[in-house]
């Protein structure tokens, strides 16, 4: 069966018909029976919503910005200049062969970078023996002043560089602090042969970062 809209002239007699009816029962609905007693009225409370976050909550403090920093490249690197949470990446030799050193600012205690990085390389041992290679790591490094501040230098070598110099991979590191909670971490992972080769280069490299205006 096809239902069809109800005729025009149909409407208006509902509208009617609907008319009387209220009126009707409001007739019958205003004798002694239908009058508001006391306990006929009911009280409600509508909750308070509560603010958006955006609101309720006190604007935070935008982080610190990362220092602007001047160097001096050494001889054979190229300057790649910073992106991210890179402030600076320098090449060292023929930049297709991507030795990279970084300076990233970040959180965290020599030591602790240190195991981290160790672990990097040697994916495989066993934690104790990457906490003792990176302890003894630590207690060699070398001490360099930057920007009135001592900074430290390391290398890092995989079980490979240990047992052979032509061979392996190595991290060259350096931890200078900023202030109370930041350091700034100068980084080269790469061929231990490179490392080895570019030590004096990356320390001079280091010694002439400045971030003091």
């Amino acid at each position: 069966m096809t239902l069809r809209p109800a005729p025009q002239a149909f409407v208006p007699t509902l509208f009617r018909r609907a008319t009387v009816v209220a009126v009707a029962i409001l007739s019958t609905g205003c004798g002694r029976d239908a009058e508001v007693r006391p306990g006929d009225i009911r009280s409600y409370t509508v909750p308070k919503q509560a603010e958006p976050a955006s609101v309720a909550q006190a604007p935070q403090e935008p982080p610190p910005a990362a220092p602007r920093l001047t160097y001096d490249v050494p001889e054979g690197w190229q300057d790649g200049g910073g992106s991210g949470m890179r402030l600076a990446t320098l090449l060292i030799g023929d930049p297709g062969d991507r030795n990279e050193v970084t300076i990233i600012p970040a959180a965290g205690s020599l030591e602790s970078n240190l195991e981290r990085w160790q672990g990097q390389l040697d994916a495989a041992g066993e934690p104790e023996a990457i906490r003792r290679t990176a302890g003894a790591a630590s207690a060699a490094a070398e001490r360099v002043d930057v920007d009135g501040v001592q900074a430290s230098v390391v290398l890092l070598l995989d079980e490979e560089a240990r047992a052979s110099k032509d061979s392996g991979q190595a991290i060259l590191g350096a931890m200078i602090p900023v202030d109370k909670t930041t350091s700034l971490f100068v980084k080269f992972k790469g061929a231990a042969a490179v490392a080895r080769r570019e030590r004096d280069a990356f320390i001079r490299f280091v010694s002439s970062i400045r971030w003091k205006q």
